[in-house]
């Protein structure tokens, strides 16, 4: 077992210091421009009911940021995704990801608490989600894992109401199309204990894609260069169909059992065409199709007990099953060496099981107090057949054709929650996890344990007692845990480069490596710091600062090296995921939401919401320059408007997305430039009628094409690659309905 330690440093202090100075400076000039205007400002109607997001989220020490359901169905987004990236603390990745202070690999995504068993949680349709919260650090309650902060998507839940709607959307895209559906019913009888909701969700989308690329290869003995270029155009088709509902039971008033099973299918379906031409003339071309069926179903039990009035009980037991299968077929023809037909198949099959109970109570002095054990069992195993020209792959076969993982964790958590007074008030918690994997890949067995701590504190000063204006201090030391897809040593080799004949592979290069796992990987390790400035105006307006730093230990990063391998006769080029030494991560946020109204009354019903920030990242085991964290942008900016008509029945919506050019060092030897990239998006909803919406969206309006440069530098080879990615429009026409 490995006991993880970690101590706070004094870079990390050195960086609050300069933080706090900052701070002073920037919240002053506003807090007394703030106090020369209340005389002035005339007094406003308040209109009782509930609280808006902003208002709700002001009172969690820890900075929650809610997307609740209202905002949710006034949006016209179709999934997650969609309406997170017009989140001004939601950071959008050059390759779409989406994810917290620039930095998506790190930041954790749950759905209702837990992590997500099925398809791409970001991809979830709305019509089975009920919230959506945003936490940019870590509490114990999460859990020690989030080093960038954590998403949680809360599923649908049950309502004491009746009611029906339905969404039916037809897409389009460089001539292909598609369609979404969903459908939700609520149902509720006066009198009787229980309610039920039953949501359905269903769609086929078809993607385009096509890339261009030239590259040289250059032998380190001789300088002799080879060149070639290539184009790959294609299609993904992703169809969709995920069932879900709750039946909730009230016993008494003060217990509640509620059942939320849901079920969904999955299915990628991908074809692509690629040319390769050297200078030489000679000629690759590859045909490639692939078609990954994913089927998943969970059955959560809930039991809510409420002890007292200030005491609750929450126990959640789960079980889900989830299957997918990878059939990859390959025809490669090249000059001189005739036709060859790869065939690739692979069966995963997983059960999951789960208990979480947790306990909730309230203690004088303003203290509300959390605790909370989980057991996780995860078993998967899976199949795997390899055909080349109709034969066995004995490459691959070296290593077995079945591979089976266990993995089992214990969580506990204690988390405070302390309203010291109207002004200021504290959370402080501690969650830690054991965590063991079990690996059997053919006659390779390996067994690894980790146990982690995560200490967190977090303190809000009201400014005054003002809730509209507070400052929030969150440290927090959380962790990475390797996933077991990093740890298994099976090999996936590169389509470019596979491998034919009787015997092991030959030999491939830099651009054509491939790729294999690490069992010796520890997790990251990081301390954290954010101090933020909330100034709120009005109900639906406010501007926040946040300065943020990170320190990453045991960072783990994929490393290209030339190796000995078991299922080739010479040294191949893989890629490897490694624990590389440490990172520093600083940064500054600014992000604001503006609604017009809250500055005069009869102002346009206009709200308009963005953010800029800034950051500086550093791999201390590589040199510089460039030698920043994959994914993290000097800078970025986006902005986001909803203007609602009042004299016509209409809704816009628009956002865009600013990244900068930049180069990233990933190892000594790897290099990566990606271009600018500036994206637009806009939709409207036109309503019919009671109940009835009309909406149009229109994506990537600019059809901004991306290009990417990578560079590697080895004892034998040196390769330079030049790509361009062509961007597509996307045009959305649909309706939305309550019946």
């Amino acid at each position: 077992m490995q006991v993880l330690r970690f101590g706070l440093k004094s870079k990390i202090a050195i960086h609050l210091e300069k933080y706090g100075y900052l701070l002073f400076f920037i919240v002053l000039p506003a807090y007394a421009e703030e106090v020369e205007k209340t005389a002035a400002v005339p007094a406003q109607v308040v209109v009782t009911g509930g609280l808006s997001d902003l208002e709700a989220s002001r009172d969690f020490v820890a900075g929650k940021i809610l997307i609740g359901k209202k905002r949710i169905a006034e949006s016209g987004a179709r999934n997650v995704a969609e309406i997170l990236r017009r989140e001004p603390a939601i950071t959008v990745g050059k390759n779409g990801q989406l994810g917290l202070l620039g930095l998506p690999g790190y930041t954790q995504v749950l759905i209702d608490g837990l992590p997500p068993q099925g398809a791409d949680p970001f991809g979830l349709d709305l019509v089975h989600v009920e919230n959506i919260e945003i936490i940019k650090s870590a509490t114990a309650a999460t859990g020690p894992f989030g080093i960038a902060g954590t998403i949680n998507i809360v599923r649908r839940k049950a309502e004491r109401k009746t009611f029906m709607q339905l969404r039916a959307d037809t897409l389009f895209s460089e001539g292909k199309h598609g369609v979404d559906l969903s459908w939700s019913s609520n149902r509720a009888a006066e009198d009787s204990p229980l309610i039920y909701n039953l949501a359905l969700s269903a769609g086929q989308r078809n993607t385009p894609n096509h890339v261009e690329y030239a590259q040289v290869l250059r032998q380190a003995n001789d300088q002799r260069e080879t060149r070639l270029s290539g184009v790959r155009s294609g299609e993904d088709r992703l169809d969709t169909l995920i069932i879900s509902g709750e039946l909730s039971w009230s016993l008494s008033p003060d217990h509640k059992l509620s059942f939320s099973p849901d079920a969904g299918r999955v299915q990628s379906v991908s074809s692509s065409s690629e040319s390769r031409r050297w200078d030489g003339a000679q000629l690759q071309t590859l045909e490639q199709r692939n078609r990954q069926p994913f089927t998943s179903l969970s059955l959560p039990l809930q039991w809510n007990w409420k002890v007292n009035a200030e005491s609750r009980l929450k126990l959640r037991l789960n079980t889900g099953w989830n299957s997918i299968g990878i059939d990859n077929t390959l025809l490669d023809a090249r000059d001189g060496s005739g036709r060859h037909i790869v065939q690739k198949s692979e069966q995963r099959d997983a059960r999951n099981h789960f208990v979480d109970l947790d306990y909730y109570t309230e203690y004088p002095g303003g203290h509300e107090v959390a605790t909370g054990i989980k057991l996780a069992r995860n078993r998967r195993s899976t199949d795997y057949a390899d055909l080349v020209d109709g034969l066995p792959d004995n490459s691959l076969n070296l290593l077995g054709n079945q591979i089976s993982t266990l993995s089992t964790r214990y969580q506990a958590f204690i988390q405070d929650d302390w309203r010291i007074n109207r002004s200021w008030a504290a959370g402080a918690g501690l969650s830690t996890e054991y965590r063991t994997y079990k690996t059997q890949e053919g006659a390779v067995h390996d067994e690894s344990d980790f146990i982690i701590w995560s200490p967190t504190l977090h303190v809000s000063h009201r400014i005054n007692g003002d809730r509209k204006r507070q400052v929030r201090l969150s440290l927090a030391r959380t962790f990475q845990a390797p996933n077991v897809e990093q740890m298994l040593l099976r090999p996936h080799i590169n389509a470019l480069a596979q491998c034919y004949g009787s015997q092991r592979c030959g030999a491939n290069t830099p651009e054509t490596n491939d790729s294999s796992g690490n069992p010796n990987l520890r997790p990251e390790r990081a301390f954290g710091a954010n101090l933020s400035y909330t100034h709120g105006i009005g109900k639906s307006s406010e501007a926040v600062i946040e300065l943020y730093s990170r320190t990453i230990l045991d960072k783990i990063s994929t490393e290209l090296a030339l190796e000995n391998v078991v299922w080739a006769s010479v040294p191949r080029y893989v890629s490897r995921p490694r624990n590389i030494g440490s990172a520093e991560v600083i940064g500054v946020n600014l992000e604001g939401r503006l609604g017009a109204r809250d500055l005069w009354l009869d102002a346009p019903n206009l709200e308009l919401l963005g953010s800029l920030g800034f950051a500086h990242s550093e791999l201390t085991a590589i040199p510089a320059p460039d030698n920043r964290l994959s994914g993290q942008s000097p800078w970025r900016a986006k902005v986001a408007l909803t203007y609602t008509s009042v004299k016509w029945p209409l809704k816009l919506n628009m956002d865009a997305n600013w990244l900068p050019a930049d180069w990233t060092r990933k190892s000594l030897a790897e290099r990566v430039y990606q271009g600018k990239q500036f994206t637009l998006n806009a939709n409207t909803s036109w309503s019919l009628g009671p109940g009835t919406r009309l909406k149009v969206n229109l994506e990537n309006l600019l059809q901004q094409d991306s290009s990417r440069i990578d560079e590697y530098t080895g004892a034998q080879q040196s390769l330079l690659r030049r790509a361009s990615s062509s961007a597509f429009r996307r045009v959305v026409v649909g309706i939305d309905m309550s019946l």
